[in-house]
């Protein structure tokens, strides 16, 4: 004669639970390590082919001379295109009468004439955004320029 088995009655909403084995762990540690370094992976590559903040790209420059001595436009000029600064043009200003250095954003981008600034030394930086500049940042050496002869 063949015993019946009794299969006991499970509760509604209760589960089985698993044992965790130590190749369980290592699978899970496995997995977060390799995601891990995919993300790494993409982090480095997509800083390879990001495009860069707008300090580093190239503005146009305009130098002035405000000052009135003969050939610092000329002299300002060369510096800046010796540091990389695509400078379009290099002229006399408005007058003379300029006592400070000072560099005017006119593109809106502040960060690229805040950067323009600390290469020279210049404290004073100003935003003057016509509706059609022609220049991304204008240069109006003053009569302070004894920066130029120590830089």
């Amino acid at each position: 004669m063949a015993t019946k088995r009794t299969a006991r009655k499970k509760k509604p909403g209760t589960r089985r639970k698993r044992k965790t084995t130590p190749s369980s762990a290592l699978y899970g540690v496995g997995v977060f390590v390799l995601l891990a370094a995919v993300v790494y992976v993409g982090v480095s590559v997509y800083g390879l082919v990001a495009p860069r903040p707008s300090r580093e790209v190239e503005s146009a420059v305009l130098v002035l001379n405000g000052c009135g001595t003969e050939k610092i436009g000329l002299l300002t000029t060369r510096y800046l295109r010796e540091h990389g600064l695509d400078v379009v043009d290099f002229r006399n200003a408005d007058s003379f009468d300029y006592e400070e250095t000072i560099v005017v954003d006119r593109a809106g981008d502040m960060g690229a004439a805040i950067e323009v600034a600390r290469m020279l030394r210049i404290p004073n930086v100003i935003q003057q955004i016509p509706e059609t500049p022609l220049v991304d940042i204008i240069i109006i050496v003053g009569a302070d320029h004894s920066w130029f002869a120590e830089g």
